[in-house]
Parts: structure tokens; sequence; C-alpha cells
């Protein structure tokens, strides 16, 4: 098994769509059509929101170290997150 730190993208990308197709796509409802669906690759664990920016912030509290893949539309949207830093610094001076 790979490490967080040595996770090659195709690596993120297959089981990032492998839990959102085993565990997450019959949860979500409807009205989460269209928002982004973070998935910590390593746990299984996640976070949907419309804005993707808050669904990391959200995640990056419970699971700090959590290696993040973004689905949204049931694909691949995103492949590399920012640094959890810069978003948490950047939203913390606009609010």
């Amino acid at each position: 098994m790979s490490t967080p730190g040595k996770m090659s993208y195709a690596e993120q990308k297959r089981r990032g769509e492998a839990i959102y197709d085993a565990q997450i796509r019959h949860r979500l409802a409807p009205a989460d059509s269209g928002k982004s669906v973070l998935i910590d690759v390593i746990s299984g664990d996640y976070e949907v929101d419309a804005r993707a920016a808050r669904a990391i912030i959200r995640l990056r509290e419970r699971r700090p170290d959590a290696v993040m893949h973004e689905m949204r539309h049931h694909r691949t949207y995103v492949g590399r997150l920012r640094s959890p830093r810069r978003i948490v610094r950047n939203t913390k001076a606009v609010a």
C-alpha cells in the first residue's frame, strides 16, 4: 500500500473513484447534484458542499493528514488540491 506522502495521482484517482462508487454515490440526494464531493482516499471520510474550499476546510478539521480527491458530476474534477494552510488563511481573511 502506498504511503500518503508518496501516493501517485493515478493511485489517488483510482482510490477516490472506487470509494465514491462504492460508498458515497448512493448516499447523495438530488439536492447535492453539482456539488463538490471531497474524499479522503486513506480513510474514506468525505464532505459535500457547493464550494470545494468549504468542504476542504471541514474535512481538514476532522482529518488533518487527509489525501483528498474531488469528484463533481460523478467525475474526477481536479488533480491536486492546494495546501490546507493557504485555503484556511485565505478563508479567514475574507470572513
